[in-house]
């Protein structure tokens, strides 16, 4: 499916990691292999119930708004730039 020396060798869709690296690293190309691959529904419920601090709040708005087409996340779960919970 993907190969990137960066992270994994093999990107599968059932690690919510994988995913999240996917969407806020990857190429449009990846995401929508990804998208074709996990399904939409498979998509965002791994990222809704995993949320990872990975995104920058660009990355984060392409994402909820054009590629899940989601809008009521917690967006301090996600960008990177949000203070960890102590």
């Amino acid at each position: 499916m993907f190969n990137y020396s960066w992270y994994a060798k093999k990107i599968t869709a059932k690690s919510a990691d994988n995913i999240h690296q996917t969407l806020a690293y990857g190429t449009i190309n990846d995401i929508k292999t990804l998208k074709k691959t996990a399904g939409e529904d498979k998509l965002l419920k791994l990222f809704l119930k995993h949320p990872k601090k990975v995104y920058t709040t660009s990355s984060l708005n392409f994402i909820t708004k054009f590629i899940l087409h989601t809008k009521s996340i917690d967006e301090q779960k996600y960008l990177k730039s949000a203070p960890r919970s102590t």
